[in-house]
C-alpha cells in the first residue's frame, strides 16, 4: 500500500486535468460517506470522543488542573 506522501508525490507530477479528476473522485467519495446516515449509540460516540477528551489532547490543554475548591477565590470576583 502507498503512503499518503507517495501518493501526493505522485498528483503533483500529473497534468491538471488528470489532478482534476482526481479530486472530483475523492469528493465523490466523501460525499457518498457523508450520505451515509450511520446510527451511533451514546456508549460508540462517548468512545469515538475519547481520544479528544484524553489528558493531554488539545481539548484540555486550558484545562485548570487546580484541585482546590473555586467558591474559595469570590473574595476576587
Amino acid at each position: 500500500m502507498m503512503s499518503k506522501n507517495q501518493i501526493l508525490e505522485i498528483i503533483k507530477q500529473m497534468p491538471n486535468v488528470e489532478r482534476v479528476e482526481i479530486i472530483e473522485f475523492a469528493l465523490r467519495l466523501v460525499r457518498e460517506e457523508m450520505e451515509k446516515t450511520e446510527k451511533l449509540s451514546l456508549s460508540q460516540a462517548a468512545e469515538m470522543m475519547r481520544p479528544y477528551y484524553a489528558e493531554g489532547s488539545d481539548l484540555t490543554e486550558f484545562v485548570d488542573g487546580c484541585n482546590e475548591d473555586f467558591y474559595k477565590y469570590q473574595e476576587y470576583a
